[in-house]
């Protein structure tokens, strides 16, 4: 995936959820992805772009959903707004215990595990 399809990935989610502004995506070697609220950008971790197309996409969305409504965490609201984000991009997650991070993604193509 190239950083051109990431950076539309982000714009088309940010759009989907009718953001205002269009987060940039930085792409870095890291262990997780973060969302820059305050500075209207997000990293991409290079592992998980090297993982899976699916990957990818659900950190690139993942991050998005916290610039809803100045910075939403990892609560209920949170969770919701992403599940409405991954069906635009006919994604769907298994999350972990704690309702916050997808332990699987499932797509039309299969389903992976993170």
């Amino acid at each position: 995936m190239s950083p051109q399809e990431i950076q539309s990935i982000a714009d088309l989610t940010a759009k989907f959820l009718g953001l205002t502004i269009r987060p940039k995506a930085i792409i870095k070697e890291t262990s997780r992805g973060y969302a820059w609220t305050d500075k209207g950008w997000f990293t991409m971790p290079q592992w998980a772009i090297d993982h899976s197309e699916e990957c990818a996409m659900y950190i690139i969305i993942h991050e998005i959903c916290h610039f809803l409504n100045g910075g939403l965490d990892h609560g209920t609201e949170f969770a919701s707004v992403e599940d409405r984000a991954l069906e635009f991009w006919n994604l769907k997650i298994e999350r972990t215990k704690k309702n916050v991070y997808a332990k699987k993604i499932i797509s039309k193509r299969g389903v992976f595990s993170i």
